[in-house]
């Protein structure tokens, strides 16, 4: 991104002020929604990754909505990081996303991530968020099958799955973005979307055949060396979870979601 893209990103930005009582210092947050083929690490004690596997004909993009005037998008290249100076809690954020797909529901405990493989890693000091939960969940219900012989994965409960997960994030913090050369600083943003998709509809696959590109970034079990394929099951009455506002629909039914590690 050169500067006059980055100008045109933000310009127009505002500030905005939301109350939170359950802040301790900052006393704002700024939602991040991740949505499409995105992996996220969860097993680091310290910092919430969210990785981008390496998959033909898509793009990352992230769209930057001020509280006033017009949302702008930008392309995401290289690696990213928050930078936190004020901690949102002296504990672990709360994290409730039972919808999210896990690696570790097909190959157990000893499933590793290797995210830090990916074309472009964003990383997240946890005292930097307040929470992460499930914004949407998949319109279908969906099962897990062995690609090798075609059994069902007992070990996974069939589900709507997560189709986007909000993360609240400190408003005093600054994004940083192409290895720390575009600064986004998260007090002057109401909100964040990343998304991870086909760079055409004509280019779209189905959730099952985008599935395959999480592989190379996780380290399965010897034993346990065997991939798995989504399979749909049909709708569900379930109420679609929603964090905040629910926000319009953008993008189309058929999609990569997301995975979590471990």
């Amino acid at each position: 991104m050169n500067r006059r893209e980055f100008l045109s990103v933000m310009g127009g930005v505002t500030v905005l002020s939301t109350a939170n009582n359950s802040l301790a210092l900052a006393g704002t947050t700024t939602p991040l929604y991740l949505k499409g083929l995105v992996l996220v690490d969860l097993g680091n004690p310290e910092f919430l990754r969210i990785g981008f596997p390496k998959a033909p004909r898509h793009k990352a993009t992230l769209a930057i909505v001020p509280q006033n005037g017009s949302r702008r998008t930008m392309t995401i290249k290289g690696n990213g990081s928050l930078d936190a100076t004020d901690l949102l809690s002296s504990g672990a954020p709360r994290i409730s996303v039972p919808e999210l797909v896990r690696m570790n529901e097909f190959y157990g405990t000893s499933v590793r991530s290797r995210i830090d493989q990916c074309p472009s890693v964003i990383t997240i000091p946890f005292s930097a968020i307040q929470s992460v939960t499930t914004a949407e969940v998949s319109e279908e219900r969906y099962t897990f099958v062995r690609a090798d012989n075609g059994e069902e994965v007992n070990s996974f409960r069939p589900r709507r799955i997560a189709e986007t997960i909000k993360i609240d994030l400190s408003s005093t913090a600054v994004l940083k973005l192409e290895n720390g050369k575009v600064s986004i600083p998260l007090e002057s943003i109401r909100e964040l979307r990343v998304e991870y998709a086909p760079e055409s509809q004509a280019d779209f696959d189905a959730y099952h055949d985008h599935f395959q590109h999480f592989f190379s970034y996780v380290e399965r079990p010897a034993a346990l060396d065997f991939d798995v394929v989504p399979k749909k099951l049909g709708g569900s009455a379930s109420p679609t979870p929603n964090a905040g506002n629910r926000f319009m629909r953008i993008w189309p039914e058929e999609f990569c979601y997301l995975v979590g590690v471990p």
